[in-house]
């Protein structure tokens, strides 16, 4: 398996940022190139194109810790030969060294730019959107975000020993030994080489996506599927235009599935996404207001969503779930046969019986195909258990038996940030503070409220984002809601959380307050929890709720 590099967690100058992960760039354009990758193909030493020399200076390079775990490169491995885009290089270097799988000249066509200078036979040993974690012989993508732009650090990408440089745009003075490869678009350059190199390997590719879920899911897919496979996996979150390529970048000849988290926050991410990776097999967990900012409403995330079924081929497979309304209707969008999970009768792959849940995990009984296995789910929360049964799904259709299948669930640990419940002192907090929309928050409410025994019930909730025109009243219905659920005490953090409050307070909920920082959230929270109590923690990936979690515990473990 190809070796993921992490980035540092924190920039350059030790600042924390906010997760951009679910934010694509604006990206800046270039001029149309003048001519095409066929033409570079015999060419070296190319003079450059036009005027366009013009650069954004910025602070620092961009995107960077676009997600925690997130690959900043991707060492290639050498694969099966199979026809494509990519040519790799002949060489008699022996295989235990790792010889280079890729060209300059394979970048410049699989990227359809042009060379600027430099030499096309250049070997390629992994690509790189970092420029402070990229190793030699890495080709570096300078990635354009919001703020931040990647072609401002070229010179700190050669000096680290880049192969090569791929721009969208020229920057100056460069040294001219160095391969540059003009793009019309770094970002979409990037996804077109991961694309070509995926196609030479013939593996399942299993994508999946939903509003809720996709995280455990996918986790939980490459533990069933890595009791009998060699699995590569998106690491963490590394679901959008930069962590998906990266992740394809790793398949190396060893491999033999492949796990994609496939995410969005506009209309087009998910075909686009798709289109890179040509998924085998296609599950979606669910769909509920989740990015309505871009997608609009609950039918635009269906639809946003349903691109992922229509992209599996007639030869593969769809697996949906079918207690979700919405996404069971995307069987009629699918061309490969679909197999619906879930507790309905009609379900190929269900949970029967009782669910037990405990703060250790939940335990069900799977059916498959007329055969039933008690599992037990290290994972906290009833919900978990339709992803259990979408990774069932995915194991079944890919030929697993059920033991094996059973085993692989039972083998998956909580994903950090993710309904996981963690110990502060006599505090028990349960920890989802990862990202929040209505449906995530109820059923994390759920969880803690099966969980808190005789003790009270305390919710700290950060702002939901991307909601849209729909953000205010999401959150006066959340706020209601925690008042007729019993919650003891409620802070919400944010603006947004605020209208929570009011709503709450309205309902019956005197102790609810609002916070406006961290610092005030963790103060208030120390005066108020003792002994016994349940706290929920939970809030958009922007409000970095986790801090108030590691603070907690931090003080109430020393008490």
């Amino acid at each position: 398996m190809g070796h993921v590099r992490q980035p540092a967690e924190r920039t350059a100058r030790g600042d924390h940022r906010r997760d951009r992960g679910r934010d694509p760039p604006r990206l800046a354009r270039a001029r149309p190139l003048c001519y095409d990758a066929g033409e570079a193909g015999g060419n070296r030493g190319r003079t450059p194109l036009g005027p366009r020399r013009r650069l954004r200076r910025h602070r620092r390079q961009g995107p960077r810790n676009v997600s925690a775990g997130r690959p900043r490169s991707a060492p290639l491995r050498r694969p099966r030969s199979r026809a494509s885009d990519l040519e790799p290089e002949a060489t008699g270097v022996n295989e235990t060294i790792s010889p280079p799988v890729l060209s300059v000249q394979d970048v410049v066509r699989a990227t359809h730019g042009a060379l600027v200078g430099g030499d096309l036979g250049v070997p390629v040993r992994g690509v790189s959107i970092d420029s402070r974690t990229l190793t030699v012989g890495e080709a570096f993508f300078a990635i354009c975000g919001h703020r931040l732009d990647g072609h401002a650090f070229a010179r700190e990408a050669i000096g680290r020993g880049a192969a090569c440089l791929v721009v969208h745009a020229l920057p100056d003075d460069l040294p001219g030994h160095v391969p540059v490869v003009l793009v019309d678009d770094t970002t979409t350059a990037l996804g077109r080489l991961a694309a070509a190199y995926r196609r030479r390997f013939d593996v399942p590719v299993v994508g999946v996506t939903g509003s809720n879920g996709k995280t455990t899911t996918k986790e939980l897919i490459a533990g069933v599927l890595g009791t009998r496979l060699q699995v590569l996996r998106s690491a963490g979150s590394l679901n959008n235009q930069w962590g998906l390529p990266l992740t394809l970048l790793q398949l190396g000849p060893a491999h033999q599935a492949v796990v994609l988290e496939m995410g969005t926050n506009r209309p087009g991410d998910i075909a686009s996404l798709a289109a890179i990776a040509a998924p085998t097999l296609a599950v979606v967990t669910t769909v509920s207001p989740a990015h309505l900012e871009e997608l609009g409403s609950i039918e635009g995330v269906l639809a946003e969503k349903s691109a992922l079924v229509r992209a599996v081929p007639a030869s593969g497979r769809v697996v949906l779930n079918a207690d979700d309304a919405r996404v069971i209707r995307m069987a009629e969008a699918a061309a490969a046969p679909v197999l619906a999970y879930g507790r309905r009768p009609s379900a190929e792959v269900r949970a029967v019986g009782p669910v037990s849940e405990s703060t250790g995990g939940v335990e069900f009984t799977l059916a498959i195909a007329g055969r039933e296995h008690a599992v037990r789910l290290a994972l906290a929360g009833s919900h978990n258990v339709a992803n259990a049964l979408a990774a069932a799904a995915t194991g079944h259709a890919l030929g697993l038996a059920l033991p094996d299948i059973v085993r692989g669930l039972e083998a998956v640990r909580p994903v950090p940030g993710r309904c996981v419940w963690r110990a502060a002192g006599a505090v028990r907090i349960l920890d989802d503070s990862y990202n929040a929309n209505p449906v995530s928050v109820r059923a994390a409410l759920e969880t803690a409220r099966a969980a808190r025994g005789a003790g009270r019930l305390l919710v700290a909730l950060g702002d939901m984002l991307e909601l849209g025109p729909h953000a205010v009243e999401a959150h006066r219905e959340l706020g209601r809601e925690f008042a007729a659920a019993g919650v003891a005490e409620f802070v919400g953090v944010g603006r947004l959380a605020g209208e929570a409050v009011e709503a709450a307070r309205a309902a019956g909920l005197p102790a609810a307050t609002r916070a406006s920082t961290f610092e005030d959230t963790v103060a208030h929270l120390l005066k108020r929890l003792v002994p016994g109590d349940v706290l929920l923690v939970k809030g958009s990936r922007g409000m970095r709720m986790e801090r108030v979690v590691d603070a907690l515990i931090a003080r109430l473990r020393r008490e």
